[in-house]
C-alpha cells in the first residue's frame, strides 16, 4: 500500500507526514510517497526531509520515496496538500486569492493521476480553495473518490468550541459545519447533541450559548467581526484579538478563531494536519463514518451543484452515500445559498465549473 503526500515539502504537507509516521499510519510493508517540484525549492527539501524521518523514526518507518514528477505519482491514498508559488511569499493569501495561484496546479496533478492510476484512487483535498481542489479532482477522477479537509475541519472545531462552553468533552458532542470553508460556512445547530444531557436540555444550552445571535445573521456578524479582528491583528494585537473572538457565540468562534491564528504568523497547521489524519484513517480502516466534508454534487443531496460542504457516509471507497439531515429551513436556505455563490466564485477560474 502506498500513500502520497502532494506539498509534502510545505508547512501542512510536513506536519502531515510526520504525523503519519509518528502514529503508525503506515508499516514497514507500506510506501510513504512525499511528491514535490523538480523546478521548486522541494527537489532538495524532500531528500533532506525523507532522511530526516529516517532518523526520527527508525524503527517503525514505512518505506520513503520521493517523487518530482506528477506522471510518476501511483498511491492507493493522496493527500493534496500543495499550493502554487505565491507571487508575494511573504503575503498571507485569502482563499480566494488562492484559486488563481492553484486551479492549474490541482488540473495538473488530478490529470496526471487520471492517466496513470488504477481507478480506485481515494485523494484527501487539504489545500485552499479547497472547494475548487474538490471540484477539479472529482471532474478527473469521479466524484466519489475525492473529499475536502474543509467541513471536515471546521466540524471539529465547532464540537471543539461547544465542548468549551458546555463544559464537556468534544467526544461527547456531535455536530457538523457544511456550506464552504470560509465566509460561507454554515453552521448545522440543528445536528447538535451531547452524550448524557437531554433534548431539552440541549435546546437550552444552545439558547444560552448563542448569546442571541442568529444562524441567518451569521455572514453578516463574521463579516463585521472579522473587520475589527484585523484591525487588531494589524496593530499587533494578537492578546487582544484572541480576547475579542471570545465575546461571540462557538460557531462564529469556529470562523473567527482561525484568522487571528493564520495572521499571528503561526499558521493552522497543527489542527489542520491532525483533522487530515483522522480523515485518512476513517478511509483506511473501511469502517462506514458519517461526517462533514466538501464534495461534489449534481443535485443529489438537497439539490445542492458543485463542490460544497454537506454531511455524508465515507467508507473504503470514498463518498459511500449521501445524508439529507433534518435542516432547519434557515440552514437549508443558507446552504442552498452557499452553493450558488461558491459556483459563481469560481466559474471565471477554470472551465465547466
Amino acid at each position: 500500500m502506498t500513500l502520497a503526500v502532494i506539498g509534502a515539502s510545505g508547512s501542512i504537507g510536513r506536519a502531515i507526514t510526520h504525523m503519519i509516521v509518528a502514529e503508525r499510519l503506515l508499516d514497514s510493508r507500506h510506501t510513504l510517497m512525499l511528491v514535490g517540484n523538480e523546478a521548486g525549492k522541494s527537489a532538495k527539501s524532500l531528500y533532506g526531509l525523507s532522511e530526516d524521518i529516517r532518523d526520527a523514526y527508525a524503527e517503525i518507518c514505512p518505506q520513503i520515496e520521493v517523487v518530482l514528477n506528477e506522471e510518476e505519482l501511483d498511491a492507493e491514498y493522496i493527500i493534496m496538500a500543495g499550493s502554487a508559488p505565491a507571487r508575494h511569499p511573504d503575503q498571507v493569501h485569502d482563499r480566494d486569492h488562492l484559486a488563481a495561484l492553484n486551479y492549474q496546479l490541482f488540473d495538473q496533478y488530478a490529470g496526471a493521476i487520471a492517466r496513470n492510476g488504477h481507478g480506485h484512487e481515494i485523494v484527501v483535498c487539504v489545500s485552499n480553495p479547497v472547494e475548487l481542489a474538490v471540484f477539479v479532482f472529482a471532474k478527473h477522477l469521479g466524484r466519489r473518490r475525492v473529499v475536502g479537509m474543509g467541513a471536515f475541519l471546521d466540524s471539529l472545531r465547532f464540537r471543539k468550541e461547544l465542548s468549551l462552553d458546555l463544559g464537556i468533552d468534544r467526544n461527547l458532542i456531535h455536530a457538523f459545519m457544511a456550506g464552504e470553508h470560509g465566509s460561507l460556512m454554515v453552521p448545522l445547530w440543528s445536528s447538535v447533541h451531547a452524550y448524557g444531557m437531554g433534548d431539552d436540555e440541549v435546546a437550552a444550552a444552545i439558547q444560552r450559548i448563542r448569546r442571541g445571535h442568529l444562524t441567518v445573521h451569521f455572514a453578516q456578524d463574521f463579516s463585521e467581526a472579522s473587520g475589527q479582528l484585523k484591525e487588531l491583528i494589524h496593530a499587533g494585537q494578537i492578546r487582544q484579538a484572541y480576547a475579542f473572538v471570545e465575546t461571540y457565540p462557538p460557531d462564529l468562534r469556529v470562523a473567527l478563531r482561525p484568522l487571528v491564528t493564520q495572521f499571528s504568523g503561526a499558521k493552522t497547521i497543527a489542527g489542520t494536519a491532525r483533522a487530515t489524519l483522522n480523515l485518512l484513517r476513517m478511509v483506511m480502516l473501511g469502517h462506514d463514518a458519517l461526517i462533514s466534508g466538501q464534495i461534489c454534487l449534481e443535485g443529489d443531496c438537497y439539490g445542492l451543484h458543485g463542490a460544497v460542504g454537506v454531511p455524508f457516509v465515507i467508507g473504503n471507497k470514498g463518498v459511500d452515500r449521501y445524508i439529507e439531515m433534518r435542516l432547519w429551513p434557515e440552514e437549508l436556505e443558507m446552504l442552498q445559498h452557499a452553493a450558488e455563490r461558491i459556483r459563481q466564485k469560481y466559474q471565471g477560474v477554470g472551465p465547466d465549473y
